[in-house]
């Protein structure tokens, strides 16, 4: 039994997969398949070069997904069950209901269009005979379920969008919840309007009945919970203890509500109002729902679906991850054994509720964007700023956290420096101020360094690790002598507008910055004295800028998506690198000067021949804005930060490799692979690898060869090589 179990949850996971192109049984869900299920263990030694797939801090499957619908075409805003389990209701912006039949996971009968506009909320009648919608155009339709195509019942009474709707235990009453900050309670089998529920200020997002049918409990953009008598419409514990602003539930027993308003879930007493748990997420909920027994709480939120476990104790529950896509809303089995989410990405997950007996805890990460990373001359460290205020320190081969949090700035650290013999890393923030930071034990030195009077956006040791130069929004360049922590008698250097970027000249000699005037400047770091007129990047942002390993170049990147190369003692731009998309935020310069890294709004780094200005490498991975790139000091590998909150490194030759060196060699063809509808995608097409949609948020591919993320999932190829394309089936040895 236990292998036709996993045989379920191998196939459910992959089907895509497999349906498109049939050796990626092998090649694909093999290869993402629990190492510990039986199918695995049985196929997994008869098989050799298969793509490897190792996973940090995320369950398999993210919590053994037995099964993925698909047939919407617009995200999918809520999911539910019939009262027996059988089918699955579910509504999407594509104007759509969809039945889906629990047994074999397709379609139960041709999608329902009502004409109404997006499906917002769905409810399955305990009855087993009606699904209710509430629309985009404020219809709330009721279908009858059966073999007929019959055309909805329509209860007209809300003026704007149904947000939410919702059956009584009984199945007699129909509650509707709309932006038109009313609640209507219906007639299930008539259409009547009972009731009318007023009182609340803003557009009503959560309505549901509890238990007993007694009470209706709603809740509002005004971030508060109100619960109703449901037969004479008055309010009832006007002052709970409870905010919430998406959505509410009931517990089985009526004795508890819960309500959720950005990351968290409070849970109060439905008698008193008084509250008796907190429960943390990560991101933002849009759904909450109570296990049938009362033991568990699922939240569908904006990075998956958490799972927690309540008993015994509430204050200190438990819980597990099981997703990484965004999910508007999580629902229960009537057995409590399955979890069915409902997600942006147009999918419907089947999970394994029984996966929460598994927590998986986070590994450590910025919780905000990454704003700054720097590399210490020996490789082994990196430093990181981001805008959650703090400064980290990270294990360069591994990942992992080498200090705890530097925790000191009040506001955005936006840029990190690394002394040149590895022992300081300088800090530059939103706060006005400059930190000194000892690598070894992560305390602090000194006082902070004050002033500027705007936010810093750039920090950088001279390579004599003497000095620090500082870039602020208060249109000045300062020097600080390291050994004091003093301003220098030099300076400060005034810009022309705000300064956005600084850098020293290889000998340091010269100091150079960059600001939203679209000037560069030129300072003798002896004297003061301007080096040279300013360069002109035609009125354009300069927001970052690196010298060449001579000294006799500058490279810069703005605003207008290029970056430049100037010739300092021509004054003139020699090179103009385009490709990017947006902003280019940040620049370096390999130390062997024959490469230049760009990283831009656009979420690339891309990677440049530095003499000719020829491309060499896009590198796709980072979901948003890539805002800093260093190179490691032999030039082999880039780290970059970004607003995904993640950092990465880049493998460099790997990234530079020929087209058609990738086209010969199946493994370096997985360098240059794009993730295009769930697959890995080579330069010309072909499908290398199928990921199951609850990894693709964690994904590490080469050249990538280290994510730090609160998960990760690493893909690779092991020393035996790999069999793909049409030597796929030498997989099989039998």
């Amino acid at each position: 039994m236990q292998f036709l179990s996993d045989g379920k949850t191998f196939v459910g996971s992959s089907h895509l997969a497999i349906e498109r192109s049939a050796p990626h049984i092998y090649i694909s869900a093999l290869s993402f398949a629990d190492k510990k299920s039986l199918i695995y263990e049985y196929f997994a030694p008869h098989c050799t070069g298969l793509i490897q797939v190792d996973l940090f801090c995320i369950s398999h499957h993210a919590g053994s997904a037995v099964m993925v619908l698909n047939g919407h075409i617009g995200p999918v805003r809520v999911v539910s069950y019939s009262g027996d389990g059988r089918l699955l209701a579910s509504g999407s912006d594509d104007g759509t209901v969809r039945l889906w039949d629990m047994q074999i996971g397709g379609e139960a009968q041709p999608p329902l269009h009502s004409g109404d506009g997006r499906v917002l909320s769905v409810d399955f009648a305990r009855n087993n005979l009606w699904v209710a919608s509430g629309t985009e155009s404020g219809a709330v339709c009721v279908w009858n379920v059966g073999p007929t195509r019959a055309s909805p019942r329509r209860f007209k009474g809300h003026s704007r969008q149904v947000n939410c709707v919702a059956f009584s235990r009984d199945s007699s009453r129909l509650a509707s919840a709309s932006e038109d900050k009313t609640v209507s309670i219906w007639n299930s089998e008539t259409g009547e309007q009972l009731r009318i529920l007023s009182g609340h200020t803003t557009g009503i997002n959560g309505v549901t009945f509890a238990p007993d049918g007694l009470t209706v409990g709603t809740s509002s953009k005004g971030r508060n919970i109100q619960l109703w008598d449901a037969v004479t419409g008055q309010a009832v514990l006007e002052r709970l203890a409870l905010m919430a602003d998406k959505t509410v539930g009931f517990s089985p027993d009526g004795e508890m509500v819960a309500g959720s308003t950005g990351g968290q879930v409070v849970l109060c007493s439905c008698k008193t109002g008084v509250g008796i748990a907190l429960l943390n997420s990560d991101a933002s909920i849009n759904s909450i729902r109570f296990s049938p027994d009362g033991q568990s709480l699922v939240a569908a939120h904006d990075r998956g679906v958490r799972l927690w476990t309540l008993q015994p104790n509430l204050n200190n529950a438990s819980w597990v991850d099981l997703g990484g896509h965004i999910v508007h809303s999580a629902a229960f089995s009537p057995d409590g054994l399955h979890i069915a989410s409902a997600a942006d990405d147009g999918t419907i997950r089947i999970l394994s509720a029984s996966s929460g007996q598994l927590t998986v805890q986070r590994l450590p990460a910025h919780e905000e964007e990454v704003k700054s990373v720097a590399v210490s001359r020996g490789g082994d460290i990196i430093a990181s700023g981001s805008g959650d205020t703090s400064v980290r320190i990270w294990n360069a081969h591994t990942g992992d956290v080498a200090l705890p949090t530097l925790d000191g700035h009040t506001g955005d650290v936006y840029s990190v420096s690394i002394s040149p013999d590895g022992s300081l890393i300088a800090s530059a923030s939103k706060d006005h101020t400059v930190r000194l930071w000892d690598v070894q034990s992560g305390a602090v030195i000194g006082e902070p360094m004050r002033g500027h009077t705007g936010p810093i956006w750039a920090v950088t040791f001279s390579h004599d690790g003497r000095w620090i130069a500082s870039a602020s929004e208060d249109k000045t360049i300062h020097m600080w002598d390291v050994a004091t922590q003093q301003a220098s008698a030099v300076g400060p250097f005034q810009c022309g507008g705000l300064a956005y970027t600084v850098a020293f000249s290889p000998d340091d000699g010269l100091v150079t910055a960059g600001g939203n005037m679209g000037r560069i400047y030129l300072w003798r770091t002896a004297s003061g004295e301007q080096a040279h007129e300013p360069l002109d990047a035609n009125d354009w942002n300069v927001l970052s800028v690196a010298f060449s390993p001579d000294g006799m170049r500058i490279v810069s990147g703005g605003a207008d998506d290029v970056a430049r190369i100037w010739d300092i003692a021509a004054g003139q731009c020699v090179l103009v690198l385009q490709g990017h998309t947006g902003y280019v935020w940040s620049v370096d310069w390999s130390s062997d000067a024959s490469v230049i890294a760009t990283g831009s709004f656009d979420a690339t780094l891309r990677l440049w021949d530095a003499m000719t200005g020829a491309p060499l490498a896009t590198l796709h991975g980072h979901a948003k804005a890539v805002l800093s790139v260093a190179f490691t000091k032999d030039s082999r590998f880039i780290v970059s930060g970004s607003v995904d909150a993640t950092i990465r490194k880049w493998d460099v030759h790997a990234a530079c490799q020929l087209p058609s060196e990738r086209r010969k060699d199946p493994v370096s063809a997985l360098t240059s692979a794009t993730l295009k509808d769930g697959w890995l995608v080579g330069s010309s097409g072909e499908l290398i690898l199928w990921v199951p949609a609850e990894y693709r948020a964690w994904l590490q591919v080469p050249p990538c060869t280290l994510r730090i993320d609160r998960s990760r999932v690493a893909v690779r190829v092991d020393d035996s090589g790999l069999h793909a394309g049409l030597d796929w089936a030498l997989c099989w040895r039998g």
